[in-house]
């Protein structure tokens, strides 16, 4: 007997409606979390904190960074019309 005969199709499932642009939008949480970051950094020096601690911080406000600056990139990328740019990303020129 076949495998496929065994199987019983899976129930219909409705289509998940897209999300709203303000949702699908990074530039907001790479700033809150990189300010975050920041300002954790900035409690720790004026409050005294550990040398690991304000390295983890320091490290925080490096990766906002990085992930802003690739992100940027990226969009300018794709508003330039780049053969090679990341597919499937939706901007406003």
């Amino acid at each position: 007997m076949s495998e496929s005969g065994d199987r019983q199709k899976a129930p219909h499932t409705p289509a998940v409606p897209p999300l709203p642009a303000a949702v699908l939008d990074p530039r907001p949480i790479l700033a809150l979390g990189t300010v975050a970051w920041l300002c954790a950094a900035m409690a720790l020096f004026v409050f005294g904190g550990s040398d690991r601690q304000i390295a983890l911080c320091l490290a925080g406000i490096a990766v906002g960074i990085l992930g802003t600056a690739v992100y940027a990139l990226q969009r300018r990328a794709v508003v330039r019309g780049a053969r090679d740019a990341q597919q499937g990303l939706d901007f406003d020129a």
